[in-house]
């Protein structure tokens, strides 16, 4: 028969069930960190569950109200400079550099799985036709390739977000230019 408890009387569970509902908890806690914490708010996503629940477009743009830069030089030979851009949801830019008439210049960039609208295109330098020359415009998650310039001026990207959230493009460059930025 059980035992009945006066109302300020409760029972004392056994160290065996302490110690499993504490390892219990410290598994869920685990589970959420890297399900939904990393990829939210790092962009760190070593199950892919963040990028297939968005969470990966959250990383970045926490705070992305409108668009943000942050550019650092990287430590890999590879690429000259590497920039972080935060495209607000439902909106566009563009992005550009200054190259010399037959300037090489290489280039990736990815959005982490989430595809945007882009043009990647150049304008020459003094033109006030509104002339532009468009070498790639598609609608895709990544891009990489080499360009030599045409002719002198701005070359670049528009990318259009379509989503309803936040996505940053992470775009890696080497080469002979000029950082001219948003647009």
């Amino acid at each position: 028969m059980a035992k009945a408890y006066e109302s300020n009387e409760f029972p004392i569970p056994e160290l065996k069930t302490l110690w499993l509902a504490t390892g219990v908890a410290i598994l869920i806690a685990l589970a959420v960190l890297v399900l939904a914490v990393l990829p939210a708010e790092y962009g760190i996503d070593p199950t892919g569950v963040g990028r297939k629940l968005g969470l990966t477009a959250l990383a970045a743009n926490s705070s992305a109200s409108k668009p943000q830069v942050f550019s650092c030089q990287q430590q890999l030979a590879t690429w000259r400079d590497v920039v972080a851009i935060s495209i607000p949801a439902h909106q566009g830019l563009e992005y550009k550099f200054k190259l010399a008439k037959e300037g090489v210049f290489k280039y990736s960039w990815t959005t982490q799985g989430v595809p945007l609208y882009f043009d990647f295109h150049g304008e020459p330098e003094g033109d006030t036709s509104g002339y532009f020359k468009s070498y790639q415009e598609t609608t895709a998650d990544h891009a990489a390739g080499e360009l030599v310039a045409p002719f002198l001026g701005a070359h670049g990207w528009y990318w259009e977000n379509k989503s309803a959230h936040p996505v940053t493009v992470l775009l890696s460059t080497q080469g002979e230019y000029q950082v001219l930025g948003l647009r």
